[in-house]
């Protein structure tokens, strides 16, 4: 059986005979309206002729160029499609069925026939329908990699492996959401022409994105789009830095300490030597000087004597070692000055501090002691003299001559219940010039004084007293008195 209909999406019935030749047609003539509208696109198009051919055997010149073609107008009139010229309908049937493409370049709202054969007789075919059914726009995808961008550059480089797992996410005409595969790879399928944005999600911790977070994507129709890939290197954590500082000054009094009313001195220069090479400076207007965004490390600090103040010399040491931490900010690096006059005369220090864990040594985290009084005695000339710890716990006697010196701490100015660990005696032999920086005292928690003697329970320095309910912990230096209370106990 031959094909009469013409279903589709756009059906247009015509039934209507051609009885213009297209020699005679003229634009405004013979258009019809089209029950529905058809859009622009890409259709599949069906054209159905029709004849009867009854009376061929009696009349063959009306059988003869049984064609036609047909067009599509728009509401201006413009012809927005012209089919291919139908078959010619052969003899021995009635009915013609034939397919073609079809684009249609605007909305056609009226069509129109014409016989496609000139300066022939007008014949009985009749074009009975035409149907379009819209062709569905080519689909595109996007997609590609996301990997562990090991070198953070960027670039997807040859060793270079895919991340597993990661969120992507699209929008725009199509919105969806996918993960990578094992080898980091994802894709979006059967996408329309369109614009998009791609975003990946959280990459693996410990790293961050080394490109771009999102991808804009102006997506034509059938294009498959696989440049959407987003790396992510692992996150270095830069040490903190740190910097070495801090003074240049006229040490007026020659005891290597900045006192309240010494003056920084400007212009000198100052080295840091550093295992890539010397960095220097010049100290500012107020003597100040610094050398910052420095990586922990051993460093050596000098000053360039020939830069100071003509007359003078060091009254500190020529080489501040400083073992830096991370991050820390060392402004103890100083350099004191003084005239050849002041450097004649010696001093004595230094520290009384609070020695926390008893062995006789200044360590990192034990506090100094303020407000101790120190006494300094010259057995030659029966003179003495005091001085008291600042804030620091320091404490210096200056312009000192050379000979024998006895220095001791006063006992009664230290906390209240606590004792020496260290000697409470030094003699110190200076020279001429010369600064001794060794006369250290030491105190901690000491019990008070009861009477009972303890000696008798010492078993290398370790006594455990039981009194009532409680068991006490002391300890005693070797050598040394009183005991000092180390940890307290109930005993049950």
């Amino acid at each position: 059986a031959q094909e009469t209909s013409c279903a589709s999406d756009y059906d247009v019935t015509i039934q209507e005979l051609l009885l213009n030749t297209r020699a005679g047609f003229t634009p405004g003539e013979a258009t019809i309206a089209l029950s529905t509208p058809i859009p622009a696109g890409a259709y599949d198009l069906t054209m159905v002729s029709y004849d009867e051919h009854s009376s061929k055997l009696i009349d063959q010149s009306d059988q003869i160029h049984e064609q036609w073609f047909l067009q599509l107008l728009d509401a201006q009139g413009g012809v927005v499609f012209q089919s291919g010229v139908s078959p010619d309908l052969p003899d021995d049937q009635d009915w013609l069925t034939f397919n073609s493409a079809a684009t249609v370049t605007g909305e056609a709202v009226t069509m129109r026939v014409v016989h496609a054969e000139l300066d022939t007789n007008v014949n009985s075919i009749i074009a009975h329908c035409a149907g379009f059914t819209a062709i569905p726009p080519a689909v595109g995808s996007i997609g590609d990699t996301v990997w562990f961008d090991s070198d953070g550059n960027g670039v997807k480089d040859a060793a270079e492996t895919g991340i597993p797992g990661v969120t992507v996410t699209l929008d725009g005409p199509v919105a969806a959401t996918t993960t990578t595969d094992a080898d980091g790879i994802y894709r979006f399928l059967d996408l329309p022409a369109g614009d998009y944005t791609v975003t990946v999600g959280n990459g693996p911790l410990g790293t961050a994105l080394s490109t771009a977070g999102s991808d804009t994507v102006g997506l034509a129709e059938g294009v498959d789009y696989g440049d959407a890939d987003f790396g992510f290197a692992p996150i270095i954590v830069e040490p903190e830095l740190g910097a070495i500082g801090d003074a240049v000054w006229l040490d007026e009094n020659g005891n290597g300490w900045m006192d309240g009313t010494e003056a920084g001195i400007a212009g000198v220069r100052v080295v840091l030597t550093t295992e890539s090479g010397p960095l220097e400076t010049v100290t500012n207007a107020n003597g100040r000087y610094s050398f910052p965004d420095l990586a922990a490390g051993d460093y050596a600090v000098t000053v360039d004597l020939a830069t100071a103040p003509a007359g003078t010399a060091l009254t500190t040491a020529e080489v501040r070692n400083v073992a830096l931490a991370v991050g820390e900010t060392f402004l103890d690096a100083d350099f004191g000055l003084a005239a050849p006059s002041v450097l004649a005369t010696g001093a004595i220090g230094d520290l009384v501090w609070f020695d926390g864990n008893l062995n006789g040594i200044m360590d990192n985290g034990e506090s100094p002691l303020a407000g101790v009084t120190v006494s300094l005695f010259d057995p030659a000339t029966g003179a003495s003299q005091t001085a008291v710890t600042n804030a620091g716990g320091r404490y210096m006697f200056v312009t000192l001559g050379a000979g024998t010196y006895e220095v001791t701490v006063m006992t009664s100015t230290a906390p209240e219940s606590t004792a020496l660990t260290t000697t409470g005696l030094y003699t110190l032999t200076l020279a001429d010039g010369e600064t001794s920086l060794i006369a250290d005292f030491g105190f901690a928690q000491a019990l008070p004084t009861t009477g009972f003697e303890t000696a008798d329970f010492g078993i290398a320095g370790l006594v455990l007293l039981l009194i009532g309910m409680a068991a006490l912990v002391l300890v005693r230096p070797a050598g040394r008195t009183p005991w000092h209370l180390v940890d307290a106990y109930e005993v049950s």
